[in-house]
């Protein structure tokens, strides 16, 4: 009887959710709030889950280690290979080490625009986390005149002479397995919990695409 009444109880929120997901509209009050109060919910990482729960969750994507991926063209101009990123989950605040290879078939200057969309796994619904100041699932016009322009950058990528503004002149940039903290963050967004996260980005320049490239991962606070 508890069994049929935690499957149960399972399937009513999954309904809900569901339909969260895809009847709210986000331009409105109410809607954004039930969305933001589905994505504060601290979530178990799939891959910590038991096989029965992974079956009946495991709709779409399934999150079971970090893992990226091109969106766009293998010719596009802007191209990453070899990403690594551990631990896995990722914590927060704590140390993470990653890695990459990034290579600039042409220089990349102002006007550098980014489209983000960020997705947070909720029972097994994906719900696009909207933009709230600046934060989220959003349209950066130009992330050249966002990036302070200083005369060094930070470490570890002064070490291996990989530029941090524009702009990024053609080459190979390589960043080894390196070390970053990351602090503790102040004004945390409410939907920066635990759980398995996808993470899209795609750069262009006067309406050409650069790049794309989508993550997923998860979090651990």
């Amino acid at each position: 009887m508890e069994g049929k009444l935690s499957l149960q109880t399972l399937l009513f929120a999954a309904i809900a959710v569901l339909f969260v997901a895809s009847a709210v509209k986000p331009s409105d009050k109410a809607s954004m709030k039930m969305i933001l109060d589905l994505l504060r919910i601290p979530q178990t990482p799939e891959r910590f889950k038991t096989e029965n729960e992974i079956d009946f969750q495991g709709h779409g994507l399934q999150v079971l280690k970090f893992s990226w991926s091109n969106c766009g063209k293998e010719d596009d101009p802007v191209r990453f290979k070899n990403v690594t990123l551990t631990p896995d989950p990722v914590k927060i605040p704590g140390d993470v080490t990653t890695g990459f290879i990034a290579q600039f078939f042409t220089t990349v200057d102002s006007p550098l625009k980014a489209e983000l969309v960020i997705k947070k796994k909720v029972l097994f619904a994906w719900i696009e986390i909207p933009c709230i100041e600046d934060i989220g699932s959003c349209t950066y016009d130009d992330i050249c005149a966002k990036i302070p322009h200083t005369d060094s950058c930070p470490e570890p990528l002064s070490t291996y002479n990989i530029p941090c503004h524009c702009p990024f002149k053609i080459g190979n940039y390589t960043l080894p397995p390196s070390n970053i903290k990351i602090p503790s963050l102040g004004n945390v967004p409410e939907w920066l919990t635990n759980g398995d996260y996808e993470v899209q980005a795609t750069i262009s320049s006067n309406n050409k695409r650069l790049a794309c490239y989508k993550a997923a991962l998860s979090l651990d606070t």
